[in-house]
């Protein structure tokens, strides 16, 4: 993704079965297709909303349009991307940094106090452009405040800093994370798995 930055050019599309398919590549679409994902409902709903969101004619094979779109929503890294996610989460909290449908207003705060970006206002954004921005972040916004404490572990602090730690914790707390998060992996082969036993166990 790095070579890609510095060269000015983005994924607009996905290759599959030898023909490139246009994507929808603006942020909002993907802070969407995360909220969808992490929603409620069926696999097969979730699927059919993804599919129809991210792609402006669905490939015909669908267990490598939901692969390639998870593919460029984890801007191009998800492998790599999930071991760091695994490896830091064993060193902090499980529970989920931030949710782009409850942290909205932190997160337009966030780009225009640091960027001088107002979201409201920009046409189009590539969702790659938006993660590099919203990952670096510096620890003076409200929003990356957040996120620590959601996601810092209390052990071994003080009684008096654990305390206020787990007040920020309660305050912030994502209500809609219920339980265990799937990985995006775990999610992948679900959703693969689902479109395959529908299928009668054929590739589709």
């Amino acid at each position: 993704m790095v070579s890609d930055f510095i060269m000015g050019v983005l994924p607009k599309s996905v290759l599959i079965d030898g023909t490139e398919y246009p994507i929808r590549w603006d942020y909002r679409i993907w802070m969407e297709f995360d909220s969808i994902r992490k929603g409620s409902g069926s696999d097969e709903d979730k699927i059919i909303k993804l599919l129809q969101r991210c792609y402006p004619k669905i490939p015909d094979n669908i267990n490598e349009a939901i692969d390639k779109m998870l593919w460029f929503y984890q801007c191009g890294e998800m492998q790599e991307k999930e071991k760091k996610k695994q490896r830091y989460q064993r060193r902090t909290s499980a529970d989920p940094a931030f949710s782009f449908s409850q942290d909205t207003p932190y997160i337009y705060a966030a780009f225009r106090e640091q960027y001088g970006i107002d979201l409201t206002e920009v046409q189009e954004l590539h969702w790659w452009k938006f993660m590099a921005l919203f990952e670096s972040l510096n620890e003076d916004t409200k929003m990356s405040k957040i996120m620590y404490y959601r996601k810092v572990s209390t052990s071994g602090m003080p009684k008096d800093k654990r305390a206020f730690i787990n007040d920020m914790k309660r305050i912030y707390r994502i209500k809609e994370a219920t339980g265990r998060r799937m990985t995006l992996q775990e999610r992948n082969q679900g959703w693969i798995d689902y479109v395959r036993n529908r299928h009668g166990g054929e590739e589709c």
